[in-house]
Parts: C-alpha cells; structure tokens; sequence
C-alpha cells in the first residue's frame, strides 16, 4: 500500500497528500485513518475505505468510491446539458431570426419602392 501511495504522488498535482498518507500508513496508521487526518476525501469515501480494509477488500471499496464518483460525474454532465440545452436552442432561434430579417429586410425595402 505504501508504495502504490507513493507511485500515486508521482502522479497527482498535490504529491504531499499522498506522501503524508504513505507515511501515516508506515507509521501503523490503518488506511481509512490517514485519509481521514489529510482531510482531503468524502467521509463516506473515507468510511468505505475503512469497511473495505477491514473486510479485507480494498481494492473493491475502491473501485465502489470510483463507481460512484462516475456516477456522479454523468450526473453533473447531464444537468449541465438540460442547462445548456434551451440556451443553445434559444441562441440558434436567434440566429435563423436574424437570417430571415437579414433576407427579409431588402425584399421589403423593394416592394416599398416599387408600389
């Protein structure tokens, strides 16, 4: 565990946190109780964790907190498009608009001169 944390430091933009988890594992710290004092993660990522360590299973706690956070992305990624969506809906009406006046417009200008 301790040196998949440190080929994790190798990795992240924040190196510290994983090197601080490496060595509060070393120093007999049980997993779930390093991330806990970094501060860093989710309590229920945290408590997870914990239940996988101690059930011996910690590589499916982990991809658990990976599924979830997943889950959670595709979440966010559709409430942003039900945001975007009238906008972009609305910008496009506005766009046609503008060609139909821009086309409109001298068609107009000519039948006023005409009659």
């Amino acid at each position: 565990l301790v040196q998949a944390l440190t080929m994790a430091s190798s990795m992240d933009s924040d190196p510290g946190r994983w090197q601080e988890a490496a060595r509060l594992v070393k120093e007999g710290f049980r997993f779930d109780r390093a991330l806990e004092r970094l501060g860093v993660f989710p309590e229920e990522a945290v408590y997870i964790i914990g239940i996988g360590e101690l059930g011996g299973d910690l590589s499916g706690a982990v991809a658990q907190i990976a599924g979830m956070n997943w889950e959670e992305a595709g979440d966010r990624m559709d409430r942003v498009a039900t945001l975007v969506e009238p906008l972009l809906v609305l910008f496009l009406g506005l766009a046609v608009g503008f060609v139909v006046i821009a086309v409109l417009l001298p068609i107009f200008e000519l039948s006023g001169l005409a009659g």
